[in-house]
């Protein structure tokens, strides 16, 4: 997995958070804390079939339980999705996603090809 993490002026909470290897596993407690999510962009790239992009209030994910996402984006097989959220949509423990190939709360297998994520949060 390739995270990184950008604050882009001192002046300011927000930060953009890249992963650029999106289908092996889930990214857990990125921000460590509260805060509010902005914009998502996913890059599916060469993935052949639909798959689903989660985001939690967690710390940590286990894609095999019932845990709940507060966002689920349906993903089209090598497409990019941008989803603006100008309030903000906040998470009051930490950030955490998984880019996952079932719809459901326990979709735990991930995509077979790379994909990536682009997220503004504060």
């Amino acid at each position: 997995m390739a995270l990184s993490t950008t604050v882009l002026d001192a002046r300011f909470s927000n930060k953009i958070i890249y992963n650029s290897d999106l289908d092996e596993r889930p990214t857990v407690d990125i921000t460590g804390g509260t805060g509010s999510v902005f914009y998502i962009e996913i890059v599916t790239g060469s993935i052949a079939a639909t798959s689903y992009f989660k985001i939690f209030d967690s710390a940590d994910i286990d894609l095999s339980s019932a845990q709940s996402p507060i966002l689920i984006l349906r993903m089209p097989a090598s497409q990019t999705k941008m989803c603006i959220i100008s309030s903000g949509m906040p998470y009051t423990t930490a950030l955490s996603f998984a880019m996952v190939t079932g719809a459901g709360d326990t979709g735990e297998v991930g995509p077979s090809a790379t994909c990536t994520a682009r997220i503004v949060a504060s």
